[in-house]
Order: C-alpha cells, then sequence, then structure tokens
C-alpha cells in the first residue's frame, strides 16, 4: 500500500495552505511534515466457528513511515491530514479451535487519518486521532489463505519540538477490523499500539 501513503501527501500537500490563518502556537505545526515511527503492538483476535470460540494474541514490533499536513484552524487548534504504511509484519498469534490450529500475521498495514490537536506553544501540541485502517492477514496452519481487513482507529499523542522543523512524538492507539471468513471460521483482529517517532516539519 506505497501508493495509497504517497498519494495521500501529495494530496494533502496541494491543498492550500492560506485557507487557514498561521498565528501563534498553531503555527509551529502547520504544513508537510515526514517522519518514522518504532511501534509496540498488543494483538487480540477473536476465532469462531460455529458456538465454538477462542482467542489468540501476541505481542510484536513494526516500523512505520508517515507523511501529513497540517493546516491552523486559528491561533492554537491544527488540524492534521495524513498517512502511514507499516514496513514490518505484526503478529497476532495462534490458536485452536474446533480442530482448526492456526497462526495470523497482518501485512501491508497502513492508516488515512484526521488528527484533531491543542498548540500549547510552538513547539508542543497534544492531539487525538481517527483513522481508516486497512492490512492483509495472512493465515497459515489447518485454515491457510489471505483476507483483506479494514478498521477504525483512535488515539491521543503528544509532539514536541527539537528545533524549529525536527520533533519528537508519542502515542498511543486503540485498532478494530472487521471480521473476515476463511471457510466457516471467523477471524476478527484488533490491537493496542504504542508508538514512539522522529519527524521533520517542512
Amino acid at each position: 500500500m506505497k501508493k495509497v501513503l504517497i498519494a495521500a501527501a501529495v494530496a494533502a500537500s496541494c491543498i492550500a495552505p492560506q485557507a487557514f490563518a498561521q498565528t501563534n502556537g498553531a503555527s509551529g505545526f502547520t504544513g508537510f511534515s515526514v517522519g518514522a515511527n518504532a511501534n509496540a503492538s498488543t494483538s487480540s483476535t477473536e476465532v469462531r466457528n460455529g458456538s465454538d470460540y477462542g482467542d489468540m494474541g501476541k505481542s510484536s514490533q513494526d516500523v512505520s513511515l508517515q507523511a501529513a499536513y497540517g493546516f491552523a484552524l486559528g491561533n492554537n487548534y491544527v488540524l492534521g491530514l495524513g498517512a502511514t504504511y507499516a514496513l514490518g509484519d505484526l503478529k497476532f498469534g495462534s490458536a485452536n479451535v474446533s480442530a482448526l490450529s492456526g497462526s495470523m500475521k497482518g501485512k501491508d498495514a497502513y492508516s488515512i487519518y484526521l488528527e484533531p490537536g491543542y498548540a500549547f506553544s510552538n513547539s508542543t501540541l497534544v492531539y487525538a486521532k481517527l483513522a481508516y485502517l486497512g492490512m492483509k492477514g495472512e493465515l497459515e496452519g489447518s485454515a491457510r489463505g489471505s483476507r483483506d481487513f479494514s478498521g477504525v482507529g483512535y488515539g491521543v499523542g503528544v509532539r514536541h519540538k527539537l528545533s524549529k522543523n525536527l520533533f519528537l512524538q508519542g502515542e498511543i492507539a486503540q485498532s478494530e477490523y472487521s471480521d473476515e471468513a476463511v471457510g466457516s471460521t471467523t477471524f476478527k483482529p484488533s490491537s493496542t499500539t504504542g508508538t514512539v517517532g522522529i519527524g521533520y516539519q517542512f
């Protein structure tokens, strides 16, 4: 889904920044930015086959890239529009349900998000996040195959400028995906992710 990330970044950068005033705290977080994040996720997947139910979970880490554009909505409020793309795989664990044994991992995970924030100063921003999510889930074991999962994510974070252009950020987010079936078995993954990252504001 690299094309999704690139397309979202290009679309955001083409929107005229003159649409909103850029003053006071908000001015420190407007314009185009890019970043890289290290993510630690605790994942859980509900597995159902008829009346049988199981749960599989796993902790894993990956790295993601982000691109975003921030718009000032007055002196201190900022609205960000952006996208992320994960470079690694997420492990969703393994389970045994109705004589079915299998494991799942997520590949090519991406998000497209809105990020309303409040700038306490030109150097510190707190924000909330609402995202559309997508990934490919690959199943191994007696249930084999791949399915495209979509869902929603929400979270909160803080971004702090180290200089005019360089910033650090930290975030915690929850991801909830739709359920998808492989044969008579359905899988519904979710995860909680903590993120630390570094970025550059142009």
